[in-house]
């Protein structure tokens, strides 16, 4: 304690207490490199702020990334990837629980109205276009909203039921305060611990037409009628931020050296040859006989007296390759996606390194089916289905009736090598059979209710199959029986 903390504490002793303790605390962090504030740790920009604090340019995030998707091939390609891996060609609805009847109900409900258009406010997408449409927005904007719209009878839809999936935009965020004693930030409404209770959204979209006076005014929405998808990063976050949010620069900074060396060897290729003159006030259109304007394939060009030709040399393009693998690597990687998938460039693959990525993807693509689509937006989707079909069919549903969900199936990087792994690990006790089907993507039971169909059908046709479990025990035993037969040596 030196003289001047030593007046303090006779001073003050709280106030000296506290004084050696935050010098005890900056002495503990600096024995940290990261955690200085100069030197290499100067390109920081940390700061206190809250997930949605630090987010706080979402919009110009969103935008960005739109304009990437427009006009920058590569970001357009890991869109396609994510949404292609999560949603597929759809996150299929089983019915489970409730008597038979009503299974079958749902079931015919589910090709009459999920299966088709009328399941879209918009009309134009069934359940599977929708959930397409809700991970593309979540991917370029961060977050996706659905809305539940409750429709007339009049209407004579299967169920008076209909989903409108809306950008972020329709929230009016320059809502906030207090309202009936909710706070409003950025355009949601919250009550006093913290729950939603509705929305403030625009009856259009507001980069649509201009708009018109109250029209345009935003309307309280209750959030039971609104569905909020979007990949919670931080404990607290209340939005969404664009998944190109950390490879955004780079992938701009690639297509504009794209665009550069492009241009570059345009401009290079334009000039084919320089025409040097012996006297430089001569007109070089004086002369026919020297160097035409333009070349042409096969031309043999006679040239003047004292001229003298130099053909250009167009610059080459120096590690633009490796520049553009390491570019798309960090993008890859900052997408969740791999190199391969995002760039097409197989060259250097094989078999190991194609399933390695693949098992490092396909984590990423469960989390965000199980973690994210399927509780925040098909898991409720399922519930309303159930409430409407209750309430116009005037029915209680049986316990435990409810909608699980089955992802599309997972591709496999080489069928014949990964397939006869599959059945070894079954055949040997390390896994069962459903969890298999289950790994590949596909719901054991509709599987075996299409095995049986499939073989009650071949019986009535009487055609044989080699994966009937008949013809396999068969080729066993005439395989045994081969083996065990005595060779014939010509003898009685």
């Amino acid at each position: 304690m030196n003289p001047f903390e030593w007046a303090i504490a006779q001073v003050s002793p709280t106030r000296a207490l506290a004084r050696a303790r935050a010098k005890a605390a900056l002495r503990a962090l600096m024995n940290y490199d990261a955690a200085t504030t100069t030197g290499r740790a100067s390109s920081w920009r940390p700061n206190a702020s809250d997930a949605d604090g630090a987010a706080a340019r979402r919009a110009r995030l969103a935008y960005v990334a739109r304009d990437m998707v427009r006009n920058t091939p590569f970001a357009t390609r890991a869109q396609s990837v994510i949404v292609n891996s999560v949603v597929g060609d759809g996150i299929i609805p089983k019915v489970r629980g409730g008597t038979k009847s009503q299974q079958a109900d749902l079931l015919d409900l589910i090709e009459r109205h999920l299966d088709t258009t009328l399941i879209d406010a918009d009309g134009r997408n069934n359940l599977y276009g929708l959930q397409r449409l809700a991970m593309n927005t979540v991917v370029d904007a961060g977050e996706v909203l659905i809305r539940r719209r409750i429709r007339e009878r009049r209407d004579n839809l299967p169920l008076s039921l209909q989903l409108q999936v809306l950008e972020p935009d329709f929230i009016d965020t320059s809502r906030d305060g207090v309202i009936d004693g909710n706070e409003v930030r950025e355009g949601i409404e919250y009550d006093a611990i913290g729950r939603r209770q509705a929305y403030w959204l625009f009856p259009r979209h507001p980069g649509g037409a201009f708009r018109l006076g109250k029209a345009w005014a935003s309307r309280r929405v209750p959030a039971s009628e609104i569905l909020h998808v979007y990949r919670q990063d931080r404990p607290g976050q209340m939005r969404g931020v664009s998944w190109f949010a950390p490879v955004a620069l780079a992938m701009q900074d690639m297509a504009d050296h794209q665009d550069a060396q492009l241009m570059r060897q345009k401009i290079a290729a334009c000039f084919v040859a320089f025409r040097i003159s012996p006297d430089a006030d001569t007109d070089p259109d004086a002369d026919k006989t020297g160097l035409a304007t333009s070349l042409i394939p096969g031309r043999i060009q006679n040239v003047a007296p004292g001229e003298d030709i130099r053909f250009a040399t167009p610059p080459g393009v120096e590690a633009y390759d490796e520049f553009t693998r390491t570019v798309l690597r960090s993008a890859a990687a900052g997408m969740g996606i791999t190199y391969e998938a995002l760039s097409g460039d197989l060259s250097n693959v094989n078999f190991s390194s194609a399933r390695l990525g693949r098992m490092e993807m396909a984590a990423n693509i469960s989390s965000w089916q199980w973690l994210m689509l399927v509780p925040q937006m098909l898991h409720p989707i399922g519930q309303w289905i159930l409430e409407q079909w209750a309430l116009e069919r005037m029915a209680r549903p049986a316990r435990g009736l409810k909608f699980d969900w089955v992802p599309p199936p997972m591709k496999l990087v080489d069928p014949t090598r990964e397939i006869p792994a599959l059945r070894d690990k079954v055949r040997a006790g390390f896994a069962s059979r459903q969890s298999v089907v289950r790994e590949l993507g596909y719901d054991p039971e509709r599987l075996l209710e299409e095995q049986i169909a499939d073989a009650a059908a071949a019986d009535d046709a009487g055609l044989t199959f080699d994966s009937d479990a008949r013809v396999a025990a068969a080729g066993q035993a005439a395989a045994d029986t081969g083996q065990k037969k005595e060779p014939d040596n010509g003898t009685e």
